[in-house]
């Protein structure tokens, strides 16, 4: 009975909670992942739902409060990055895989909690979610912990060298920080 409630509440309001999603979130993807959650929290207390008059304003109310959690957090959690790569303005892959050793040395300087997700990330190359399933963390761990190392990693004078001898080549906002930080 509880499947084929949940099949008709997903069949026939779907659209409207991801179009709720995407209002609040202005971004298709993250209104994916945010319709896709609220439809397993849906499943998960599917037994404790509303009579069917009052069904989709108690999905809204769902989606209203994931998606109000997940605006505060993107808040609270520094976006996905490669501040090593801009930071000591490394242009083309080729001048990238010749800072592997610098990013190999400031790995091992980074503090313990982030060396691991350092040196997956900077020096073997893998991708945030990758690193997220082999250490057995969440992908926003994993951006965390860059965060935390780029902001490591701007406290050495490789990286203030590097950037003098590249003709201070970092660009952008990030470029121009890393710029008055050294």
């Amino acid at each position: 009975m509880d499947a084929e409630r949940f099949n008709q509440l997903y069949e026939s309001h779907s659209p409207a909670i991801y179009a709720r999603c995407c209002r609040l979130l202005g971004d298709r993807a993250a209104a994916q992942d945010a319709a896709q959650e609220i439809f397993f929290r849906v499943h998960r207390h599917i037994g404790s739902a509303p009579a069917n008059d009052e069904v989709l304003r108690w999905m809204f109310r769902i989606a209203t409060n994931y998606c109000l959690n997940v605006i505060r957090d993107r808040k609270l959690r520094p976006a996905p990055t490669n501040d090593l790569a801009d930071l000591v303005g490394v242009a083309s892959p080729e001048e990238r895989i010749a800072d592997r050793d610098l990013g190999r040395r400031m790995t091992l300087r980074a503090p313990a909690h982030v060396r691991t997700v350092a040196w997956l990330y900077h020096v073997e190359g893998l991708a945030q979610h990758e690193i997220a399933e082999e250490v057995g963390i969440s992908r926003r761990t994993v951006v965390n912990y860059l965060g935390a190392f780029a902001e490591h990693a701007k406290k050495f004078p490789e990286v203030g060298r590097r950037r003098r001898l590249s003709g201070g080549r970092a660009g952008g906002a990030r470029g121009e920080q890393a710029r008055q930080a050294a």
